[in-house]
């Protein structure tokens, strides 16, 4: 039998955090069938007018933008090119699950939610670590809200991931941590969130 819902916004965001990791899963398998040299192979044919294979980006005006299949598959091979494509995609999911954490008051400030929040203020300030004087707190010196995945890290096999002030001005991405920080992070918050929202008990 289902468990009822308990908690439809902590539901939501956990689905929200989930789908995020299920996506760059499927962002990674794509990028590392584009980057086999097979992946030339499927090229779409040569159009009448062209002299290599194109791919076309509609415009909402009907037209088009028109790009070189083989360069930019050439191009996505190119180290510099990857780091940049997950980058752009870990910005993207923090700022979305961030938001609507925000919007849900971090769920009472749960430590997996504040990890999430200061990473994603971070990369949205020159991808450094930017903690306002109200998180602080003012005796310690320390974040008010504790920011880790403590609870969780060692049953899902993962690093003990923390932030706190002593980050202060340093960057996110990469040096704090990489794809595999961030996934390990929404992961986490996504079955906190889905065991809230289904009244399930937390470690």
């Amino acid at each position: 039998m289902a468990t009822k819902i308990v908690n439809q916004a902590a539901v939501d965001v956990a689905t929200l955090a989930q789908r995020m990791v299920s996506q760059f899963f499927s962002h990674h398998a794509a990028l590392y069938v584009a980057r086999d040299t097979r992946a030339q192979k499927f090229a779409p044919p040569i159009e009448t007018g062209q002299h290599v294979p194109v791919l076309k980006i509609p415009r909402r005006d009907g037209s088009a933008m028109i790009m070189s299949f083989d360069h930019y598959l050439a191009e996505g091979r190119k180290p510099e090119t990857k780091q940049d494509f997950d980058k752009v995609w870990l910005i993207g999911a923090l700022l979305i699950v961030g938001d609507a954490l925000g919007t849900n008051e971090y769920f009472e400030h749960i430590p997996e939610a504040e990890i999430i929040r200061h990473l994603r203020n971070g990369v949205a300030h020159g991808n450094r670590f930017s903690f306002h004087p109200d998180v602080i707190d003012k005796p310690s010196g320390k974040l008010k809200h504790p920011a880790n995945i403590f609870r969780y890290a060692e049953r899902q096999v993962m690093p003990m991931h923390e932030v706190d002030t002593d980050r202060q001005g340093t960057e996110v991405l990469f040096v704090w941590g990489g794809p595999d920080a961030i996934i390990d992070c929404l992961t986490v918050l996504g079955v906190h969130l889905w065991n809230m929202g289904h009244g399930i008990p937390s470690p």
